[in-house]
């Protein structure tokens, strides 16, 4: 009995140490031209516990938001946006893009302007 004990013990302490994956920094450039931004860039994908650092830059004003994460960044023209978070929730998550004129209108897009798939640990 005490053989099987520590034989399942050994097997849990194991399984919680393989399981157990460090949190990364993730990085992340969204250049925007045009209102887009290139297809490399649309899908990020990262675990759940990641630090998220998005480096924003655009040749227009607007606002970049995502709502699970409520996140609301105004970027203006020329200038590096930096915005860091950590991947709190995991799921996939549409990042839209609203352009000066659209800003606070409540605006969504049929097709996402990127996507943020966050995988459990």
């Amino acid at each position: 009995m005490i053989y099987l004990f520590r034989r399942c013990f050994f097997l849990a302490l194991i399984f919680c140490f393989s399981s157990n994956v460090e949190a990364e920094d993730r990085f992340f450039n969204l250049n925007i031209k045009d209102g887009r931004i290139a297809q490399a860039e649309r899908l990020m994908r990262v675990k759940k516990g990641d630090q998220i650092t998005w480096r924003v830059q655009s040749d227009t004003e607007g606002e970049l938001h995502m709502h699970a994460y409520q996140i609301d960044l105004t970027v203006t023209p020329g200038v590096r946006k930096v915005h860091i978070f950590k991947a709190f929730a995991s799921g996939r998550f549409r990042v839209e893009w609203h352009s000066e004129g659209e800003q606070g209108k409540g605006i969504h897009h049929k097709d996402s302007f990127a996507l943020l798939e966050v995988f459990p640990e």
